[in-house]
């Protein structure tokens, strides 16, 4: 209809003009071809438009079109149903305490707890700037366990400057204690003072590459994948009550972590937390194996590369043990166990004729020294030996009468020459205890 309305007023406008052109012909005799030449601009820009209306891309609207109404449909939320829920704090087994950075927070840098290339840091600073994060700075960890739970608190300075905890949190388990991460645990940015599984993740390295070549150290061609399996999250729910968080907000807020036993493989392990504001990704831990020194930058105000740059506002712990004491050292433990020190043993002895005593002939030449029997009226070689006599020599003597003393606890040969003629073995072996001394005899055989 548009269409043929504006066919009508082209055709009107035309007639329109010409009419007018005929009038002011016969009013000017003397033939004004301005006048002229404008009436017939007019005409051409109408002729213009009639063309541009026939093929014009309007529709006509007395076609009316029948569309189709298309209805987005929106999935419903899946319903989550949880079986066993984490119910409250079990008895404390094991707490830490880690540097608490807030003390010299505004210097914009710290003076301990920073060890690029141990894998440990103490950055709770923005880049560049050193603007400090409370919520970023760990000051505690502790951890607890019941029948079904493990549960790792992670304790802060403070709160974000803005409420609440801005950064994500976790707790990273070696379950063999060779200093590689297994299982990492995290929550990102809780919000819930209950229980809640909002955030919450659980990783695995399932190719055993979390620390590369050089465990807890840089490599500096490392490719690997962290983290790479992921074992829970809100879309993997696999088992929907494996893990979860909670937070308590306050002067000390902190942030509790709870996860199924059944999750590790172990029930005794080496543990450490976590905080990050984008840092605490499954893919690059260690950190120090995907940033250089250089690109990293340091919190220490004296160090070449200050201030912080692409490894900033992260904090880890040193790791502690659970259920388990260190007897051996143990990668990124937060001390090393002192080694049992043991006292020297000794070994004793003496080489003798075996004469016998006068009067009891059952004595003479029975591998047993008698009082009264004399040392050996050979020239010996006593040697000493660890475990075996074929093993080379430690220590030897010419003494009839001697001694091997400062002896670590163990077995040892000990072994004699000339080794013929004798009522007792030429070599033999024995165990020597921590601070204990053994004795041994070694008897020749005299005609009588």
């Amino acid at each position: 209809m548009k269409k043929a309305s504006l066919i009508g007023l082209c055709l009107f406008t035309l007639l329109s003009l010409l009419l007018s052109a005929c009038n002011f012909g016969i009013i000017n005799e003397n033939g004004d071809s301005a006048s002229a030449a404008q009436t017939m601009v007019a005409i051409s820009a109408t002729q213009t438009a009639l063309a541009e209306a026939q093929a014009g891309s309007e529709p006509d609207t007395d076609v009316v079109e029948e569309t189709e109404e298309v209805i987005e449909e929106t999935e419903a939320p899946v319903e989550v149903t949880h079986d066993i829920t984490p119910g409250s704090l079990p008895y404390l087994e094991k707490q830490f305490f880690d540097t608490d950075s807030s003390t010299n927070a505004g210097n914009g840098y710290v003076t301990r707890g920073d060890d690029f290339v141990a894998n440990l840091f103490e950055r709770p600073f923005t880049e560049s700037e050193m603007v400090y994060r409370p919520d970023v700075d760990i000051t505690k960890a502790e951890i607890a366990a019941d029948s079904t739970f493990y549960y790792v608190t992670i304790t802060l300075s403070g709160e974000n400057p803005n409420g609440g905890l801005e950064a994500a949190y976790g707790v990273e388990i070696d379950e063999d204690r060779d200093g590689r991460g297994d299982l990492l645990v995290t929550v990102d940015r809780p919000t819930s003072s209950e229980w809640d599984i909002a955030g919450v993740g659980v990783y695995r390295d399932s190719n055993n590459d979390v620390g590369g070549t050089s465990i807890m150290r840089p490599d500096t061609a490392y490719s690997g994948d962290g983290y790479d399996e992921v074992v829970f999250s809100t879309a993997v729910l696999d088992d929907p009550d494996a893990a979860w968080a909670k937070m308590n907000t306050g002067s000390s807020p902190s942030v509790t972590l709870a996860f199924k036993k059944s999750l590790s493989s172990v029930t005794n392990f080496v543990w450490g937390v976590w905080a990050a504001d984008s840092l605490l990704d499954p893919t690059l831990i260690d950190l120090n194996d995907n940033f250089t020194e250089a690109d990293a930058g340091s919190p220490y105000q004296a160090h070449s590369t200050y201030p912080l740059k692409a490894l900033n506002l992260v904090d880890n712990t040193c790791r502690e043990t659970f259920r388990f004491d260190a007897t051996t050292e143990i990668m990124g433990l937060c001390y090393i166990p002192e080694q049992p020190t043991e006292e020297p043993g000794s070994i004793t002895g003496v080489a003798f004729d075996d004469t016998g005593v006068e009067g009891d002939l059952s004595s003479e030449n029975n591998g047993h020294r008698e009082a009264g029997e004399p040392l050996t009226v050979y020239s010996v070689t006593v040697s000493l030996h660890e475990s075996s006599c074929a093993n080379p020599i430690i220590a030897s003597t010419n003494a009839k009468s001697f001694t091997f003393s400062n002896l670590p606890a163990g077995q040892y040969c000990v072994n004699i020459s000339p080794s013929g003629s004798m009522t007792t073995a030429s070599s033999q072996t024995v165990t020597v205890p921590a601070g204990g001394s053994v004795y041994i005899e070694f008897g020749y055989y005299v005609v009588q």
